[in-house]
């Protein structure tokens, strides 16, 4: 869709910096800011995302589709796709959760997880602010530290798996 480009550019971006892989199929962005590295993508699609190799996403080594769907589970919204003008993909299919426009119908309450030796997972609208008071993102999901070893807090960077980190 051609305004992704400006859609990046919102309030829950600024600042960030934000990759960006394409081809005439599909445009997928990448927030490293806001991963926490759970490894879905990795685990799904390992031709596809491989954080040995740089640039770490190749999107010739599988469908379209199939990195749709693999985007649409990622629990922190860092990874994200769009349809370019002129693409093959049925854009039915490329509405889930991880598409750049989408609208989630948010629940009535925000819901906290904790995941097992993991941060903290929260659901809903949401909104992360400093000590000083001052927004830092807004959004729907987010993966938050609870290790304290992460080197991008509030935001979980996987450094508690890094470590070798577990809940008591």
């Amino acid at each position: 869709m051609a305004d992704s480009q400006e859609y990046m550019k919102q309030e829950r971006f600024a600042e960030d910096i934000v990759k960006e892989y394409s081809t005439k199929d599909l445009i997928v962005y990448w927030n490293p800011k806001i991963c926490s590295h759970p490894g879905y993508c990795w685990r799904d699609l390992p031709d596809v995302f491989n954080p040995e190799r740089r640039p770490w996403v190749d999107l010739q080594a599988a469908r379209p589709e199939e990195i749709i769907k693999t985007i649409d589970i990622c629990p922190t919204g860092a990874l994200m796709y769009d349809l370019p003008e002129g693409s093959k993909v049925d854009p039915r299919m490329a509405r889930g959760p991880g598409w750049v426009h989408f609208k989630k119908s948010e629940p009535a309450v925000t819901r906290i997880k904790v995941a097992k030796n993991g941060p903290l997972v929260i659901e809903g609208p949401s909104e992360i602010y400093d000590a000083g008071g001052n927004l830092i993102k807004k959004y729907h999901q987010f993966a938050l530290c609870r290790c304290g070893l992460s080197l991008n807090k509030p935001f979980c960077d996987g450094a508690h798996f890094k470590q070798g980190w577990k809940e008591e």
